[in-house]
């Protein structure tokens, strides 16, 4: 199985295809140790700086939400028809006329499929350096839905209506750009930054560092076995192709595998499939140019053509079925933040015994709480100055559950994640309002931009504050104004929330049914943290003993921390698949989504015990409450 895609959302596919809709949060990993020297064989990989590398290739699914939000007329041609008609590669088909174009995911052809394989999480392959190129102004500038215009695709990381441009030059990144008057947050790699994500090791030569020849950690060869197999790639082994281990080509078979389906052959800092599967495309880092260079290799590649000693040149008009890209971004750079989403299908539930529960449509659920690693990231992005106390004091002062370090002055107020027992940035964020929580969904659905706290960050989107911070609470927008399109972040309702938490369609004979608890049990729980089922973070009283599962003591110590990482109960899911619906913190829900003087908190807390978790236990507070035992669970609509 490939790992997690966790920070894309790309929603369903079926045999006949299926529009994909959401929003992407790439995932990347950081390629940190700047100043390394270059390969001498090669003189290339030296990079001054640290950045972010995305872990994947660009996949068909992530690349399907980007035609249907700004390709419903394509002047430039951002969708190739071999991407349906080439069965060899192909993933998406093309409905509609000009204005009124669709685009969805069709399946692989071919009597050879890996079981567990995907339409969607296969690499983007009939894509130009310009192609890409729009496609980094689309991420840089928040995922816009619209026409191509200097908003959308036409400017942002690459200035695509300058006169170089349109006489068919790749063009450098932007330094600034000019739709956010910020630096472009995501991008192409220049060649120095592939090559170093892809081949330099900081562990070689007694942890001088060093290259390797392969882009799987290895100076031996790959062979060509998807799974788990060491040092394996997409590539030609032995004249035989990846997926059929046949010598010939078959025009009705799919030669793609998922992005990261070779799961133990990922490269030095954490990528996946930087050889073999997809030639990748490179900027032209310093100058316009109408040529690009290549790297890694393809499907259809020998092994010589994957060593780092060898790369290729190319039109950057032109495009292939062995031919895809990927997107960095800087190191500190907050918009590459994902956050995890699963499912909850079975639709028009019947409700519990508690009247809660009921949903009619399918929807996405965050995994795991808002941590605080995440919300550190939303700060830095627009609490340079903090007008509506995004920061609480308590976020550093109360050591139970702090985590948020600020330093600096208004106007330049900086935000870190503390050391409080051990790194807090994997915890779950506490002082946080319901009117902190819509800000923060605001800002996702807005596509995390940098800068002031206006309409275009954080005041409106999924809920329009404009400034109000406590009182009544408003009703979640129907439309994001700055997207023209259902927001993609919110608060969940309470029925969502506790579908989430205690619904499963395999209670009662397969008719459905709700636990007490969130952990697929009517049993309460215990609290040893790991992988035992039913387990939980809060006090276990079961045997009487009134024990914290943090740090297993019965005593309340002011100064210790008693939060766990999320999802560190993690044999305790729910169904769908969430973790830490029960204890842990408090988390927000939008009640029947109404307006009103007060939201609901569900879920218990480190401090309560089994009742407070239970499915007949809710409580009422006001939306700018703030503290110690609350926390921000975002859904998504389907």
């Amino acid at each position: 199985m490939a790992p997690s895609l966790a920070r894309a959302s790309q929603k369903g596919t079926s045999s006949q295809g299926t529009a994909v809709t959401g929003s992407i949060n790439m995932a990347s990993v950081v390629v940190a140790h700047s100043g390394n020297a270059a390969d001498p064989a090669t003189q290339v990989g030296s990079v001054d700086h640290e950045f972010r590398m995305g872990q994947f290739d660009i996949t068909i699914g992530q690349y399907m939400l980007f035609l249907n939000a700004v390709a419903q007329f394509d002047p430039h041609g951002l969708y190739n028809p071999k991407m349906a008609t080439d069965l060899q590669v192909a993933g998406i088909a093309r409905t509609g006329s000009p204005g009124r174009y669709r685009y969805r995911v069709i399946p692989p052809s071919g009597l050879v499929q890996i079981p567990e394989a995907t339409a969607a999480h296969r690499p983007i392959t009939y894509v130009s350096w310009f192609d890409a190129a729009r496609f980094a102004n689309w991420m840089s500038n928040g995922q816009p839905s619209g026409r191509q215009t200097k908003r959308t695709t036409e400017n942002g990381a690459y200035n695509l209506l300058s006169k170089q441009a349109k006489c068919g030059l790749a063009v450098p990144r932007n330094k600034v750009n000019p739709n956010t008057d910020a630096p472009p947050t995501y991008f192409i790699p220049t060649e120095n930054e592939w090559y170093k994500a892809a081949y330099y090791n900081p562990t070689l030569n007694n942890n001088v560092g060093g290259y390797t020849l392969y882009a799987t950690n290895s100076n031996n060869p790959p062979i060509n076995t998807p799974g788990d197999s060491l040092n394996s790639a997409n590539l030609l082994y032995q004249g035989k192709l990846s997926i059929t281990q046949q010598l010939s080509l078959d025009s009705q078979q799919n030669y793609s595998t998922n992005v990261g389906s070779f799961t133990r052959s990922k490269g030095p800092y954490g990528t996946y499939d930087m050889n073999g599967s997809v030639w990748e495309m490179i900027d032209p880092a310093t100058k316009s140019s109408p040529s690009i260079i290549l790297r890694g290799g393809g499907w259809t590649s020998y092994f010589t053509y994957l060593q780092s000693t060898y790369s290729i040149g190319g039109n950057a008009a032109a495009s292939g079925s062995n031919g895809g890209f990927r997107l960095i971004s800087e190191a500190e750079n907050p918009a590459v933040m994902g956050y995890d989403l699963v499912k909850v299908g079975h639709p028009r539930n019947r409700k519990d015994k508690t009247g809660f529960g009921a949903v009619n449509k399918p929807f996405w659920i965050g995994k795991y709480e808002v941590t605080i690693g995440q919300y550190c990231a939303f700060l830095n992005a627009i609490a340079k100055t903090d007008p509506y106390g995004l920061y609480d004091p308590g976020m550093t002062n109360s050591l139970n559950s702090a985590g948020i370090q600020r330093s600096g002055s208004s106007g330049n107020y900086m935000y870190s994640a503390m050391n409080n027992a051990g790194d807090s940035s994997r915890r779950p964020i506490a002082f946080v309002s319901w009117f902190d929580a819509a800000r923060f969904a605001n800002w996702m659905s807005n596509g995390q931009f940098v800068g002031q706290l206006d309409s275009t960050t954080t005041e409106d989107g999924a809920y329009r504050l404009q400034g109000v911070t406590q009182g009544a609470t408003v009703v979640r927008n129907l439309i994001n104004p700055n997207t023209g399109s259902a927001p993609m972040f919110f608060i969940p309702n309470e029925d969502q929330w506790y579908k989430a938490a205690y619904y499963s369609q395999d209670l009662n004979s397969g008719r459905g049914g709700y636990y007490l608890y969130a952990t697929q049990s009517n049993r309460a729980p215990g609290n040893q943290v790991g992988d035992a089922f039913n387990m939980v973070n809060f006090i276990d009283d079961y045997s009487g003993s009134f024990f914290y599962s943090v740090p297993q003591s019965r005593y309340i110590d002011p100064t210790q921390n008693y939060l766990t990482d999320v999802g560190a109960y993690s044999g305790s899911s729910s169904y769908y698949g969430t973790y830490d619906q029960n204890g842990l913190l408090y988390q927000w829900n939008d009640l029947d989504g109404t307006a009103g003087p007060s939201r609901g908190l569900r879920g218990g807390f480190y401090f309560a015990g089994p009742g407070a978790a239970q499915s007949v236990s809710f409580n009422l507070a006001s939306p700018e409450r703030e503290a110690n035992d609350t926390t921000i669970r975002l859904a998504s609509p389907l």
